[in-house]
């Protein structure tokens, strides 16, 4: 157990300085308006093993969004967002679950699961995320389109990177 937490913490640093440090400064506007933000954020409740109690998995979620809030400027937004998808991930978990079961040590991983399966896991939970992060910025009904876009945009580039990540770091 010792060494998953180290895994997990270790997860955590890597996807906080990539996402504070170089991806809160990527952003793509015209008109004045921000339409693609590129998130990796989510990736760290994605890759979490499944033998880890929801209850701990909404609070890591809770503290990993409130310090993404605080470097972005955007109270609560992010932390609605990645506690939204950290409750749901049970649901999508059942959704998704392969026909042999999940072995209940097992991390969620592109390298356990297969690549079809990790697009379709990663890509639901990140829509999820990106579009209540744009919804809930925007907070009003009369900017669906502009949500919309954002959304279809930010999660293009932003699932290329969770995979990229996958693919490189290959974590295990």
């Amino acid at each position: 157990m010792t060494g998953e937490i180290i895994k997990i913490f270790r997860r955590f640093l890597i996807i906080s300085i990539i996402q504070i440090l170089i991806l809160k400064y990527i952003n793509i506007a015209w008109d004045g308006e921000v339409y693609i933000r590129l998130f990796i954020y989510p990736l760290f409740i994605m890759l979490i093993p499944i033998n880890i109690p929801r209850t701990l998995i909404i609070l890591l979620a809770f503290g990993f969004g409130l310090l993404i809030d605080m470097f972005y400027d955007t109270p609560g937004l992010h932390t609605f967002a990645f506690v939204f998808i950290a409750w749901s991930r049970k649901l999508i978990l059942k959704l998704l679950e392969p026909i042999e079961g999940y072995k209940i040590d097992s991390s969620l991983t592109m390298y356990n699961f297969g690549f079809t399966w990790f697009l379709s896991y990663s890509s639901i939970l990140l829509l999820i995320n990106i579009f209540l992060y744009f919804l809930f910025e925007a907070f009003a009904f009369q900017y669906i389109p502009d949500v919309l876009i954002k959304t279809i945009l930010s999660f293009i580039l932003s699932e290329l990177l969770i995979i990229l990540y996958a693919v490189i770091l290959n974590p295990k």
